[in-house]
C-alpha cells in the first residue's frame, strides 16, 4: 500500500496507454512510477443498511427550548428507535 506524496489519499493501480501500470492518486491525480509488479484490489467493503448514521431532527422545536419531560420523551423515543 502507497499513500500520495501530495494530498496524503491512498494511491492505486493503473494503466497507462503504454500497457504500463502506474499508481494513481484517486483524489488529486498524481501519478508515481510502480517499484513493485502485482498490485491488486481484493476486495471492497460493501456497508449494510444498519451501519448507516442516522440523524433525527425535529425543525419547530430546535428553536424552542424543551422542558424536562420533552427531554425525556425525546430521549426514550431515540432509544426506542435504536432497539429496534
Amino acid at each position: 500500500m502507497e499513500f500520495c506524496e501530495k494530498c496524503g489519499a491512498l494511491m492505486l493501480p493503473s494503466k497507462k496507454e503504454g500497457k504500463k501500470t502506474v499508481l494513481k492518486c484517486r483524489e488529486c491525480g498524481h501519478e508515481k512510477a510502480m517499484k513493485v509488479d502485482g498490485y491488486k484490489v481484493e476486495f471492497r467493503v460493501k456497508h449494510s443498511p444498519k451501519e448507516k448514521i442516522v440523524i433525527v431532527e425535529d425543525a419547530d422545536k430546535r428553536t424552542v427550548e424543551m422542558t424536562e419531560d420533552e427531554r425525556r420523551e425525546k430521549r426514550k423515543e431515540i432509544l426506542e428507535f435504536f432497539e429496534s
